[in-house]
């Protein structure tokens, strides 16, 4: 299999073939702007496909789609809004199911439109109604779920009850809607764009698993009361989830069923994992062949040096992965049966109680810690077990191994292979050396400062060797995990700063850990020396960095600054608590760390979109930036003048 030396860019993308609509190429692409105009205009555009294709009728104004998106939104926000009494609810659930058929009309009218502007033979050819009547389908049933609970919250007369999960059914009834007037063509070519580049690839996937995450967890089987079904606390858990956070607006044990907390499990698998990776593993064990295009997107976003080594890659980082989960899962098992109040249900004045069962306390646990997850089925996390070893030994490890990333894992698996065969091992890459050396020093560096700040304060009243141990885990959490054993509410401002910087540096590239990377810090330190020492350029053991990698560097560091900062200035402007713990806050949804000072249940809604916005695009942000400033690199054929600028 030939190696590849550079993968493919969105600027020359490998031949394959293109997802285009049928017809001469030379026609106009369909577009939404297309759609919004009447009938009349596109009928040269039909005449010019063929004599057989006829002119859709001449629609409506207000059943056109511009303004069905338009006016479905407006519905949508008064709805959300306003639908807080009976009366106010079925007026809106009135005017939502007249337009069902508005709906249902304009779609089977825009895939008439876009077959006579394909050229295709409409007379011939009737629309696709099954995936119409699957729309219209999930439409109806979200409306009829609507009235039910419109029904059944003016029967009982239970004031706000049943009001959040109504809201929760009216945006998915809109998303539905939305879909369906999209219809299959656009997404498609949003597809197959997307396909194309990597960065947009992992947006879309993480974006599209968060939507339908949110959604789950506001099923009425994943909650243990109604009252707590909210599309917005929905929607933050899912995007912590699947962006590995660990922030929850809502204790995880006393508020979701086992189904809605398999949920949010799988959400947090998914997410640390990597959607893409997971698809592209379970079609290579179907036995499915990748096409190139394919191929060479996988292969740049998990760094494969060749196509031969993609599939190998793959399963590698797949069966290490639950490997590992499950040795973890295992350690915690005989960590936690000397608890016994772990294997009772959520009960009041009981910290440990929520899991229901040890072996699902065990596997959840090790999920979300290897994942770099953070969230707890215990009522009060694992704050209770601050003084056990083997509890804080093994999150603490499965933790700082999720953060060093599989190309470490792998070189140290090849190494251990080597050692066992008698053969000497080469030495460790740069990136290996500057990962572990970074971690060790990090973890060093966290455990003085947690044990110098707070061995008065909140570790007060713990035994020496205790606080040795909380340090530690304290230390080995930031890097972007959200347990905790020490209540963080009890800790100063002073270490709150501390936990920022060391959250912000985050863990290692190609892990779930988030942050600007250890590896980014290192070459900011190595430019640093060099401008102080006036070498030439900069180096780390031994090894000269190169200006593209010293370049990313600095612009992901500075847009990682700029980013935080904007939203802890909009977090300041929009909630009313301490700025220090709402900078704790805002640090760690960015670097997907999950620590809180325990505010987040109390954000209000437009504290907690600016945080799910600020957790998604930390999970993405830094391996999209970095992806998308090796792609934009560009040949010129001319070279700007040189003038010098005054710095410092």
């Amino acid at each position: 299999m030939p190696r590849v030396d550079a993968p493919p860019t969105p600027s020359s993308p490998p031949s394959a073939p293109r997802a285009e609509p049928p017809g001469d190429p030379a026609q106009a692409r369909l577009t939404l702007a297309m759609l919004a105009q009447p009938a009349a205009p596109a009928a040269p555009a039909v005449a010019a496909a063929g004599a057989t294709a006829a002119a859709p009728r001449r629609r409506a104004a207000w059943m056109r789609p511009a303004p069905l998106l338009a006016g479905s939104a407006v519905l949508l926000g008064l709805d959300l809004a306003l639908a807080t009494t009976p009366r106010v609810s079925a007026a809106l659930t009135a005017l939502e199911t007249l337009l069902v058929p508005a709906w249902v009309a304009a779609v089977v009218s825009l895939e008439r439109l876009r077959k006579a502007i394909a050229g295709a033979r409409v007379e011939a050819r009737k629309p696709r109604l099954a995936l119409f009547l699957l729309a219209l389908v999930l439409l109806l049933a979200c409306v009829g779920e609507k009235w039910l609970i419109l029904l059944g919250h003016a029967a009982e007369d239970a004031g706000q009850r049943g009001v959040v999960l109504y809201r929760s059914y009216t945006v998915l009834a809109f998303v539905v809607a939305l879909a369906g007037l999209l219809g299959r063509r656009p997404i498609e070519r949003l597809l197959a764009t997307a396909a194309e580049h990597p960065a947009r690839l992992m947006v879309l996937s993480f974006g599209v698993a968060t939507l339908l995450g949110s959604f789950l967890l506001t099923l009425p089987q994943s909650l243990r009361s109604v009252a707590d079904a909210s599309f917005v606390d929905g929607l933050f858990m899912s995007a912590s989830a699947v962006c590995v956070t660990g922030l929850a607006v809502h204790n995880v044990a006393e508020t979701y069923t086992p189904f809605g907390q398999a949920v949010l499990l799988l959400l947090v698998q998914v997410g640390g994992l990597g959607i893409m990776v997971l698809s592209t593993f379970f079609a290579i064990v179907a036995g499915r062949k990748l096409r190139l295009r394919d191929a060479a997107v996988m292969a740049e976003m998990i760094d494969a040096e060749s196509f031969a080594r993609l599939r190998r890659n793959l399963a590698a980082i797949v069966l290490f992965t639950l490997g590992i989960e499950a040795v973890g899962a295992l350690a915690l098992l005989f960590s936690f049966l000397p608890h016994h109040t772990i294997a009772s249900g959520p009960v009041s004045g009981e910290p440990l109680s929520g899991a229901g069962d040890h072996l699902w306390a065990a596997v959840f646990h090790a999920v979300s810690a290897f994942c770099n997850a953070g969230f707890s089925l215990f009522r009060e996390g694992l704050v209770p077990l601050v003084g056990s070893p083997a509890v804080s030994a093994v999150v603490a490890a499965l933790v700082i191994l999720g953060g060093l990333g599989f190309p470490v894992h792998d070189e140290l698996l090849s190494r251990l292979r080597l050692r066992l065969r008698g053969e000497r091992p080469p030495r460790l890459s740069l990136h290996s050396r500057v990962v572990l050396i970074t971690t060790a020093v990090l973890l060093v560096v966290g455990t003085a400062g947690f044990l110098l700040l707070e061995s008065r304060r909140s570790m007060g009243g713990l035994s020496w060797p205790v606080k040795v141990l909380a340090s530690f885990f304290q230390s080995a959490m930031t890097r972007t995990a959200g347990f905790n054993t020490v209540d963080y509410s009890l800790m100063g401002p002073a270490t709150w700063m501390l936990t920022c910087m060391l959250m912000f540096i985050g863990g290692a590239p190609g892990s779930t850990a988030g942050g600007v990377k250890v590896t980014t810090v290192a070459a900011l330190f190595a430019t640093l020396r060099a401008e102080l020492r006036g070498d030439e350029a900069p180096h780390l053991l031994g090894r000269a960095l190169p200006a593209g990698t010293v370049r990313r560097a600095l612009g992901l560091a500075f847009l990682m600054v700029l980013l935080v900062s904007g939203f802890l200035l909009v977090m300041l402007i929009v909630e009313p608590h301490h700025p220090m713990g709402l900078a704790l806050e805002t640090v760690s949804a960015f670097a997907t760390v999950g620590l809180s000072a325990n505010i987040t249940p109390s954000l209000s809604a437009p504290g907690k979109l600016v945080i799910t916005l600020a957790m998604f695009i930390g999970r993405i942000g830094p391996l999209t930036l970095a992806m998308a400033l090796a792609n934009q690199a560009r040949a010129r054929c001319y070279r700007l003048p040189e003038e010098k600028v005054g710095i410092g």
